[in-house]
């Protein structure tokens, strides 16, 4: 269901609530009760493709706003906020007219539509003393040109992004400083060779986080005091050839605390980390690894199913068993509780401990998950 743009995207995300949201930062080690809230996409049927939708406690509550289509990809959610009684959600609907069909970031207020030029993708969402940040970019990961951006009530920052261009990803906002995640482009893919840099930025000031000698990404940002903390990837791993005989490495799962690399996988098999929350000194790192059940493609060559997983503290949980493609993209903690979003065999799923509850049997996305203190 979600488009490919260069890899499976989405992520990502964090969020501020003043119903109260839990923080990632309290350490505590009790349970608290929480309604939990995921933001995706379901298909409803073989029919209808790609509703908004977001999950409370596993009931569903769809977004037809006129955005949804028939026989095609529509419309997805990308990340949620609670703010009172009020249910915000980012995403994108794709409007198709004679000839051609377009994306517009949409943010979603309540189940009502509004329209935002920037970005196409919103991926993330946050709340601060009643304003309302959204992080995302209206560039393709291969196109060239735009500028990482993020919008405060609407109104459109830049962020200094180079000659060739960047994209924002996640934003993160703590008292006066705004983080915003991302990825800094180098060459382009008319003269070549492209590849993309971990970023992030502070205040519009860019902290680079790898030196460009590979490709990578930073899909997620938290602030925990005085720490900023990035999650991603890099293709630093095992070389391989693809089936066309083409040389690539392995991505490897990683983040950074101020910039300190902390390793999350070997190298062996592609992994990917999409999310990162911080609670006390532990920090988890929602992603998935490429290392479950092999299977042939048409074409004979040889791959591995997506494991879902998260680490904690580098350490790795796992969450679905490999006999079938799993993701996560979304973590958040309450207290001893681990909640992870995600998708299993194309179902949106989340779980609690280890513990999965599906949320839909029809095509469905997970993208962001919350905890909102009951």
């Amino acid at each position: 269901m979600k488009k490919q743009i260069l890899v499976i995207l989405f992520l990502i995300l964090i969020f501020y609530s003043c119903k109260k949201e839990l923080s990632d930062t309290s350490g505590s080690n009790t349970s608290t009760a929480v309604d939990v809230y995921v933001a995706g996409a379901d298909s409803i049927s073989i029919l209808a493709h790609g509703i908004p939708a977001y999950w409370k406690n596993g009931k569903a509550v769809y977004y037809t706003d006129g955005t949804q289509s028939y026989g095609g990809i529509a419309a997805e959610a990308t990340s949620i906020a609670v703010i009172g009684n009020d249910v915000y959600m980012t995403g994108y609907a794709q409007l198709c007219g004679t000839f051609s069909c377009h994306d517009y970031g949409r943010l979603w207020k309540n189940g009502i539509s509004i329209d935002l030029n920037l970005p196409t993708y919103p991926n993330s969402l946050a709340f601060s003393n009643n304003d309302i940040y959204i992080a995302g970019s209206s560039l393709y990961l291969e196109g060239t040109g735009g500028n990482a951006a993020y919008l405060k009530n609407e109104v459109k920052t830049e962020l200094p992004s180079g000659s060739t261009g960047s994209i924002s990803t996640a934003i993160a906002v703590s008292g006066n400083d705004v983080y915003v995640a991302g990825i800094g482009i180098t060459g382009s893919i008319y003269s070549g060779p492209q590849k993309y840099i971990a970023k992030y930025w502070k205040n519009s000031q860019p902290v680079i986080l790898t030196d460009g000698t590979n490709s990578a990404q930073a899909w997620s940002i938290v602030v925990s005091g005085n720490d900023a903390y990035v999650a991603g990837y890099e293709w630093n791993g095992r070389s391989y050839q693809d089936a066309s005989g083409s040389p690539y490495k392995k991505s490897i799962a990683k983040y950074w605390k101020n910039s300190q690399l902390v390793i999350l996988t070997d190298g062996t098999d592609d992994a990917y980390a999409k999310s990162i929350a911080v609670s006390g000194n532990d920090v988890y790192v929602a992603g998935s690894e490429q290392n479950g059940k092999s299977y042939q493609d048409a074409s004979g060559y040889t791959y591995k199913r997506s494991v879902a997983k998260y680490w904690k503290n580098g350490k790795a949980v796992i969450l679905s068993d490999g006999t079938e493609d799993g993701y996560t993209t979304s973590i958040a903690v309450s207290g001893n509780d681990i909640y992870v979003a995600g998708t299993v065999s194309g179902h949106a799923t989340y779980w609690k401990n280890g513990i999965a509850v599906t949320l839909s049997n029809a095509d469905s996305d997970a993208n962001a998950i919350l905890l909102v203190k009951q």
